[in-house]
Parts: structure tokens; C-alpha cells; sequence
């Protein structure tokens, strides 16, 4: 009998019809193609927030570390380490002390507030020469310096204690310039130990001492916050850092979401509600089939996977082409974006089957539902005079 039920919905499925059911059927079928590309749509938005949080996560934790410890003194950072030691399974990757200072840059009539960093270890970003500075890219831009060009450093706290009567400069070459594509390239210097030294004391009272530790497992540095939490120190990890950031992400690709939703359930209203139409449209046919025996139960079983059979091929449809798509993009790069406002310029898809799984049962089960209620409502309110 299954079998029976399952060959009739096919064949309103593939018959071709004239006349006000085939009117139906194609409403029915445009509703199928709205579905389709509805959940193409949600499928392709969830790959490519997948894969942006993916790759900027990546991109930041080149620039960031997973942790970072900030202290107003001269600790030796090889206690931090013998500390994640004892608690990290996978160990520390590398990492890098750095002391820094704000300072004034000059240069011809440009002047601008800077934050200088020396960098204390060789596990550091960058390595600048003594009598050499490294300037970041939006930082060069707003000063229209040049590499090798002259700049000068004032030590601002020295000035305001003198009542702006030492106005002692320092003067370094450009070596280079650095871009990391955040906020940072507008005001960083990065600046050689000894020639920090000439600026700064030993041990300023300004100064901020920064320690960032790498670790070869990203996922335990909430784990050892937790444990430098119990010595009383500042740090802070990765994710907190970026916290915000995330949960920014996370709305703005909720609230596109939400609108896709809204299409997927019109599309499955219109399909559903095409059970309607069609049942009055085939009144004769509906009678002929109790003649033959069905029960209305089992005519209504008809309609019911007419509908899921449109739901589950527009669903698989929109997998493959979700699949065609990501693979096109991930291997030839056909849509970019600029860095220079997202961080990051490669944009690929990373599907997560978990997810489409979810996506797939929700939308059957909701199918079914408003198929069922159709049907069932249409057929046994409608007298066939059997």
C-alpha cells in the first residue's frame, strides 16, 4: 500500500497536466525553486561566516598572542613560563617581551602621538636595527615619510615635568614599515632596546612591560588565565580580547539569518498551502481513489509526501550546488574582499554538515506539520459523496 501511495505523488509530481491543476502545479513548483534557493542561501551564509571567523581567528592570532600579561615592572618572563609549564600539556610555541612608552614623532611640520615598543626577546615580529626605527604603514602615511628619512622622538613626560623647557629630541632612521591591518598601524613604533633606553630610563614609571605567550594548543589559555588569576595577574586571554568582536560578528550574520528564515517558511507555507488547491482541484480523482478503497487517511498520506518529496529535492538540490559553489571559491578565489577593511582578504566556505543536518530535520519536520494539517483538514472537511 506504501508503495501505491508513493507511485501516485510521483505521478503528480512528473504528469503533466493542463488546465487549472497544472495552474496548481506550477505555483507549487515555484514555491519548490524559492525553497531551493532560500536554503542555497542560509547554507552559503553559514559556510561563509564559518569560514570568515575562521580565517580572521587565524590572521588575529598572528598578530595577538593567546595570552598577554601586563605588569608596571621587570618581571622575569621565565617565570611565566616555568607557570604555564606546569599546567600546559602541549607546552608554549614562543614568546615575546616587549616595554613600551607613549611618545611624540616629528617630522619637517608633522608632529603625532605614538606608542614606541622595544622588543626585549628574539621571538618577537620584528627586528629593528640600532639607530633605526619601524613605523606603522597608516602611521607613515599621515607623516608622508619615506624609508631613511630623519624622524624625531620627544619624551613627552619630560617635557610637561620641565614646564616644556627641555625639549631634548632623539633622532632615528626609517628602516621600514609595518602593516598588520589593525588600528595598531596608525600609532606603533617599534624601536631598538638601546635607542629606547636613550628616551626612557631603565625602569620609567610609564613604562608598561607586555609579555605574549604563544601557546602550541589555543584551547588551554582559558585554563591557565585561570591559574595566573590565582598569582594576582594581569592577563588577559585571546578571547577575551576579541569577545566582542565575535559576538558582533555573530549578530549581524543572526540578523540576515532571520530574514532567510522568512523566506524558507514562506516557501514551505506556499508549498503546503498549494495542498488546498489541489485537493479541490482533484475532487473527482480524490472520489474514484475511495472508490478503489483508500481511506481519506491514506489519500491525505498522498499529499503529505508530495510536499516532503519537493522539501527533501530542493534541499539536496541546494547541498550540491552549496557544494559547487564553496569549491569554486575556495580553489579560485572568484569573489574577494579588501583587508583593508576586513583584515583578512581571502573569503571561503567552510561547511558544517552539523549544522545543515539540523537545518534538514527542522525544515522536514516543520513540512510535514503544515503538510499534514492541509491535507487532513481538506480532505476530511470535503464531502466526496462516495
Amino acid at each position: 500500500m506504501i508503495k501505491l501511495i508513493f507511485n501516485i505523488a510521483l505521478k503528480f509530481i512528473s504528469y503533466k497536466i493542463k488546465g487549472r491543476l497544472g495552474f496548481v502545479r506550477k505555483t507549487f513548483y515555484l514555491a519548490a525553486i524559492g525553497l531551493t534557493l532560500s536554503v542555497l542561501s542560509l547554507m552559503l551564509l553559514n559556510s561563509v561566516e564559518n569560514g570568515y571567523k575562521y580565517n580572521l581567528k587565524t590572521r588575529l592570532l598572528e598578530l595577538e598572542s593567546d595570552i598577554e600579561i601586563v605588569s608596571d615592572n621587570h618581571t622575569n618572563s621565565s617565570l611565566y613560563l616555568e607557570l604555564i609549564q606546569s599546567m600546559s600539556e602541549k607546552g608554549v610555541k614562543r614568546f615575546c617581551t616587549s616595554v613600551s612608552n607613549p611618545s611624540i614623532i616629528k617630522y619637517l611640520n608633522y608632529s603625532e602621538g605614538v606608542k614606541i615598543v622595544s622588543y626585549q626577546t628574539n621571538d618577537c615580529d620584528l627586528f629593528v636595527k640600532k639607530g633605526n626605527v619601524i613605523l606603522g604603514e597608516k602611521l607613515k602615511d599621515k607623516l608622508k615619510v619615506k624609508i631613511d628619512d630623519k624622524v624625531l622622538f620627544v619624551n613627552p613626560f619630560v617635557l610637561v615635568e620641565s614646564l616644556g623647557l627641555n625639549k631634548k629630541s632623539t633622532s632615528l632612521n626609517v628602516q621600514s614599515f609595518a602593516e598588520s591591518g589593525t588600528p595598531d598601524d596608525r600609532y606603533l613604533v617599534v624601536m631598538h632596546p638601546e635607542d629606547f633606553l636613550s628616551i626612557y630610563s631603565q625602569n620609567s614609571k610609564y613604562s608598561t612591560i607586555n609579555t605574549k605567550i604563544y601557546l602550541n594548543d589555543s584551547s588551554e589559555q582559558d585554563l591557565i588565565k585561570a591559574y595566573f588569576d590565582r598569582y594576582q595577574l594581569d592577563s588577559y586571554t585571546f578571547n577575551q580580547k576579541y569577545e566582542n568582536t565575535y559576538n558582533s560578528l555573530d549578530q549581524v550574520f543572526e540578523t540576515i539569518s532571520i530574514i532567510l528564515y522568512f523566506f524558507m517558511a514562506l516557501a514551505i507555507i506556499n508549498i503546503t498551502s498549494s495542498i488546498w488547491l489541489i485537493v479541490e482541484s482533484k475532487r473527482n480523482q480524490i472520489k474514484f481513489l475511495l472508490l478503489a478503497g483508500l481511506r481519506k487517511n491514506q489519500i491525505s498520506l498522498v499529499f503529505i509526501i508530495v510536499s516532503l518529496i519537493m522539501i527533501v529535492s530542493s534541499f539536496v538540490i541546494a547541498f550540491i550546488l552549496l557544494e559547487l559553489l564553496v569549491f569554486i571559491q575556495n580553489n579560485y578565489e572568484i569573489i574577494s574582499i579588501s583587508s583593508n577593511v576586513y583584515i583578512i582578504s581571502k573569503l571561503e566556505g567552510i561547511i558544517d554538515y552539523s549544522y545543515l543536518a539540523y537545518l534538514f530535520l527542522s525544515f522536514i519536520s516543520l513540512g510535514v506539520f503544515f503538510s499534514s494539517i492541509a491535507s487532513l483538514k481538506s480532505i476530511y472537511k470535503t464531502d466526496f459523496h462516495v
